[in-house]
């Protein structure tokens, strides 16, 4: 009796303990297959072959350190079902709206999936979503995200918004300067890039306050409110 090369394993996007579950046995994410769960819903493929490495399948972006970082005044940690409503509010503001890719309010449905997924997406290596939380409070004051879309440059991209109540007191500096350190230390990028609108005065002197300089002007890279393209600069903070 010969034993099969590949094993493969199907699971809900929305399932990270049984997600980790296999990455713990070896296993690794392929891919997504659309509708092939029950009622239709998509869902994660891992597999592992005969002649992997034994132990844990390896990790892109690993869990945060304790669980969280911060510095005293801010805790980023993962997203959590009771930042929903924040998060939800914050990006249906106009100001944020103006500034999204696309330039949209997202629907509540989405968010809800979008929170649902967080974790399983964190697993895959796609994108660490995380919450800004006011310390001594442990309010809800912001979002934070590295986006793992260049690994063979292993280059990751940041975007953040802090809400109203919340901004003037660096905070959204706080963030960048946390996650930037854990990206380039901890996950080993070699890049850190952002980009904001070319009027967004506010988020670029926020890069340039965490350590962040001028890469390029990129003509035409956002799409404006209203239709049209907008410029985009782009910062970015190396490992050295």
């Amino acid at each position: 009796m010969t034993t099969p090369y590949r094993s493969e394993i199907r699971l809900p996007l929305d399932d990270p303990a049984a997600q980790r579950d296999v990455i713990a046995l070896g296993y690794r994410r392929e891919g997504i297959a659309r509708g092939a769960g029950p009622d239709r819903q998509d869902m994660t493929v891992w597999a592992r072959l005969a002649d992997d490495p034994e132990g844990p399948a390896p990790r892109v972006l690993p869990d945060l350190p304790g669980g969280e970082l911060t510095d005293g005044v801010i805790r980023v940690r993962p997203l959590r079902p009771e930042d929903l409503e924040g998060w939800y509010q914050l990006r249906s503001l106009p100001e944020v709206v103006a500034t999204s890719v696309p330039p949209e309010a997202p629907p509540r449905a989405e968010v809800e999936r979008l929170f649902a997924y967080a974790e399983g997406r964190w697993l895959a290596g796609e994108v660490a979503a995380m919450s800004i939380v006011d310390a001594r409070s442990g309010s809800f004051a912001g979002q934070i995200a590295l986006y793992y879309f260049q690994p063979h440059h292993r280059e990751g991209m940041l975007g953040y918004g802090v809400l109203p109540a919340f901004r003037g007191r660096g905070y959204a500096r706080r963030a960048v300067e946390l996650v930037t350190r854990w990206a380039l230390n901890d996950v080993r990028l070699q890049r850190v890039v952002a980009g904001t609108a070319a009027d967004n005065i506010a988020s670029q002197r926020t890069l340039q306050r965490a350590g962040f300089e001028v890469e390029a002007r990129q003509i035409g890279m956002l799409p404006a409110p209203g239709g049209g393209r907008a410029d985009s600069v782009l910062f970015v903070r190396r490992r050295l």
